[in-house]
């Protein structure tokens, strides 16, 4: 399940060479926040398949209930949280409609690190077991552990947009 917005595309590329799997993408018509519903719905269609979904922070706010569902059903998810504390494609979005530019009270409506998302507290508030990554052998180490569980699981990994996306962001910004 891909629901990694701005951090996604290079992950998804990178399991070409992966076992064979399915994916879906639940973001249609420019919407945001299906990741988790659509996870836990896959979860429960096929209870015989482990189920990851790579979600962002910021739609994965629109949602969040969807991991007390996944508790409460006992589904075999392991959501990775894509932490970049912004709503970062929502930037994209203020470029392509947004005539001049931005301000400082404008951008900070699309940040969210004041304060600063707790996905493991809020994933375990809901029921679902969650740890946090801060390097890719710590994330590495944890999604193994996940894979091998039953039941949902949550890993929360801080992860910045990458430099192609604010690329295109400045680019929308300047041919609009």
């Amino acid at each position: 399940m891909d629901e990694g917005a701005t951090n996604g595309p290079p992950i998804i590329a990178a399991t070409r060479g992966a076992r064979a799997h399915d994916l879906i993408n639940p973001v249609n018509g420019g919407a945001i926040g299906g990741g988790l519903p659509t996870a836990l719905g896959a979860a429960i269609a096929r209870p015989d398949r482990k189920v990851v979904v790579l979600q962002a922070d910021g739609s994965g706010m629109y949602t969040v209930q969807a991991l007390w569902s996944m508790a409460r059903e006992k589904a075999d998810v392991v959501v990775i949280v894509l932490k970049n504390d912004a709503y970062a494609i929502l930037n994209l979005e203020l470029a392509r409609v947004r005539e001049g530019e931005t301000n400082a009270r404008m951008r900070s409506m699309l940040d969210l690190d004041g304060p600063s998302i707790g996905w493991v507290e809020i994933a375990t508030g809901l029921g679902v077991p969650a740890t946090r990554a801060a390097t890719a052998e710590e994330f590495h180490r944890r999604f193994e552990a996940a894979l091998g569980a039953k039941g949902p699981q949550l890993i929360e990994c801080q992860v910045i947009a990458p430099k192609e996306w604010h690329a295109l962001e400045e680019y929308v910004h300047r041919t609009r």
